[in-house]
């Protein structure tokens, strides 16, 4: 046999290994002068792709956000810019809306005029400050946003003509420039999201969808839950608790509304809820409670960072594990304090339901709420590294 025939021998008796695409691991940065990390402790060769949060809508066009309390500004759009340089495969996105900027978009996707203004601003706002793509975060069309919100019936049909005014004109852009532009969107996460927009026709239109997948339960609720299971877990059963408020339970929803697996982001916590006097059955677990617990920046929500560092174990609050929903939680039978949050051992079930789903990769909120990098770690071991 000759040697130069060895190659072709060998690939025609191995079976075909289909080559898996690559992971997406989609970064939400939210810039805080409350916290000890800035744009610059990015580690930009942790992910794949990093979303800017949030850029506001003012007068019909995207505009930064230089509300108190923020520290957007043309410095970190410059120190953005470095983190590509240094790492090529890097894009960024800027993210607009969010919980407290959805006011407006209802007013913007309303007309075929409102529409491609607020799609020039926007690769406007691309070309000025350097990103590769807009992710639309619209809390919520029709209904379930902030109550200060403008919100219509037409928002369910506006919402995607929307998207496609941002399609066609950063396609057109894309051709100008020789490059490609990106466009993306956190999307809800309960039924009442997949009735109120038309996910199939978005889904088409978007490049991925990036699915929040987590504030099932929060300080806002009654009772202690879990911020984010990846499966509802029958023990916890009680008259006003969702046994579809989970992980797994929204993406077959996902899926179900027409958006193709291969298209799917999966979202994921960095940090937790906390309540306080909570009942001491079940330590603390969908048991009545009084209120929001201790918090960091906001008032009963804590950085993952924080709950490492401070009450794993520690000043007397106990870890456990509900192994039905897969996810940890803390709690101090002194005070009553229950914590939900994730972790690295809730991730690995996550990161493994992902693949196994045949999803696109996983997203998570936010960088700062894991200064350690502890779980964003974890995520890029898993789904980066071959």
């Amino acid at each position: 046999m000759k040697l130069m025939q060895l190659p072709m021998l060998l690939a025609a008796l191995l079976p075909a290994v289909a080559m898996a695409a690559p992971y997406k691991v989609v970064a939400y940065y939210l810039p805080s002068q409350q916290r000890q990390y800035s744009a610059a402790d990015i580690d930009a060769s942790k992910m794949t792709h990093l979303n800017y949060a949030f850029a506001l809508i003012k007068d019909g066009e995207i505009v930064p956000d230089q509300s108190s309390g923020t520290d957007q500004s043309a410095r970190d759009y410059i120190v953005l810019r470095g983190l590509k340089s240094r790492s090529p495969k890097l894009k960024t996105l800027i993210s607009v809306g969010g919980w407290a900027g959805s006011k407006e978009f209802s007013d913007v996707a309303l007309t075929p005029q409102s529409r491609r203004k607020f799609a020039d601003s926007a690769v406007a706002f691309l070309r000025k400050n350097g990103f590769d793509g807009v992710d639309i975060d619209w809390e919520f069309p029709v209904a379930g946003g902030d109550a200060a919100n403008i919100m219509r019936p037409e928002d369910k049909q506006n919402y995607t003509l929307l998207l496609q005014a941002l399609r066609e004109r950063l396609d057109h852009a894309s051709k100008q420039e020789h490059r490609s532009y990106l466009l993306t969107a956190a999307v809800g996460n309960n039924k009442g999201f997949f009735q109120n927009t038309e996910m199939a026709k978005v889904a088409a239109i978007l490049d991925w969808v990036n699915i929040m997948t987590y504030d099932f339960s929060g300080s806002w609720s009654k009772f202690a839950g879990h911020v984010a299971p990846l499966y509802n877990d029958p023990a916890l059963a009680r008259p006003d608790a969702n046994p579809e408020f989970n992980v797994s339970s929204t993406v077959e929803m996902a899926l179900q509304a027409g958006i193709p697996a291969a298209k799917l982001v999966l979202g994921m916590p960095f940090y937790g809820y906390s309540w306080k006097q909570c009942g001491a059955q079940l330590h603390g677990q969908h048991q009545d409670c009084n209120g929001k617990g201790r918090g960091g920046v906001e008032p009963g929500e804590l950085d993952f960072a924080d709950i490492s560092a401070t009450l794993v174990n520690r000043n007397g609050f106990t870890r456990y594990w509900n192994d039905a929903a897969k996810v940890p939680y803390l709690f101090n039978p002194d005070t009553g304090e229950f914590v939900s949050y994730d972790d690295v051992e809730s991730l690995d079930y996550k990161i493994r339901y992902l693949k196994q789903m045949g999803l696109a990769g996983a997203m998570f909120w936010q960088l700062s709420a894991d200064r350690d990098a502890v779980l964003l770690d974890k995520v890029a071991a898993d789904l980066l590294q071959p």
